[in-house]
């Protein structure tokens, strides 16, 4: 039984640091706090993603025993966020977002994610 309950964005970053680049990352506000979450509960994720979004995010999730019954699959590009930060890392600064599936998202909750003791709700407008 889900005892958490996630709901936000699930993303692909691309960051650049002056310490190095990564694209399209794994991330999003339902990503980070459901996998943070997954150290001390049974954790679910509503969100939404597109057909383009990596297997290997969703094995990762599944490896945290992350249940996947409240995340959607849509026809269309998962959402993007690009941006950079600079030496001392403490500010995010924001080049592009790619909403793409996300711009129509309307979380469902699953009935068996009803019960859940806690909820977290992420940006999601």
């Amino acid at each position: 039984m889900v005892k958490a309950v996630v709901v936000g964005s699930v993303a692909l970053d691309s960051i650049r640091t002056p310490f190095g680049e990564v694209h399209e990352a794994l991330g999003g506000s339902a990503s980070y706090a459901g996998y943070a979450s997954s150290f001390f509960s049974k954790t679910g994720i509503v969100g939404v993603v597109g057909s383009d979004f990596p297997k290997k995010h969703l094995d990762l999730f599944k490896r945290k025993g992350i249940d996947l019954s409240g995340l959607s699959f849509a026809d269309g590009k998962t959402f993007r966020w690009h941006g950079y930060y600079e030496f001392d890392l403490n500010q995010a600064h924001t080049v592009k977002t790619e909403l793409n599936v996300f711009e129509e998202f309307q979380p469902v909750l699953p009935d068996s994610y009803r019960k859940a003791k806690f909820l977290f709700l992420g940006n999601i407008g």
